[in-house]
This record gives structure tokens, C-alpha cells and sequence, in this order.
């Protein structure tokens, strides 16, 4: 796998009714060096299983399941911290 030279991040929260949709428009234009990031704040919904199904087919995409919620500041920096490229 090609290590990615731009990294999307993306921090959720109790959002498995709407996330389908947003990850639908980004992965499709994903490239090997492109990767995409989804933390997850420990959602009660169904957004683990949603994002779960694009991770599970699609190898630039990148699912993390925090165990609490830090709030979306914290979150979206823990996005970044995953994140293995250059931008």
C-alpha cells in the first residue's frame, strides 16, 4: 500500500442516519495516496456499523472507535493524530 500524501479527517458523533451519505461522496474519489479518517466518539447509534461496512471495503478508509467522548475539538485532534499523511 502506498503511504498517503493527504489524509481527510473526520470526527462523528451519533450520526449513522446521515454519515452513509457523506462517506459515499468522498470514497469514490479516494486515490491510493489518499486516506480517509473517521473517528468516532463513542456514538450509541448505529454509526459504528455504517462506517464499519467502508472500512471493511475499502482499504483507504480508516475507522477508530473512541471508547468516550471528548468533544468534537478533542476528537477532530485525535483525527489528525491517526492520520499517516503528509498533509
Amino acid at each position: 500500500m502506498v503511504e498517503p500524501k493527504l489524509s481527510i479527517c473526520i470526527a462523528t458523533f451519533k450520526r449513522g442516519d446521515y454519515i452513509s451519505e457523506t462517506l459515499e461522496s468522498i470514497v469514490g474519489q479516494l486515490d491510493d495516496d489518499v486516506e480517509l479518517v473517521v473517528l468516532d466518539g463513542a456514538s450509541p447509534d448505529n454509526t459504528s456499523t455504517v462506517v464499519s461496512r467502508f472500512a471493511l471495503a475499502n482499504h483507504r478508509v480508516r475507522y477508530i472507535r473512541e471508547d468516550t467522548n471528548s468533544g468534537i475539538d478533542k476528537d477532530y485532534d485525535k483525527a489528525v493524530g491517526h492520520a499517516r499523511g503528509v498533509y
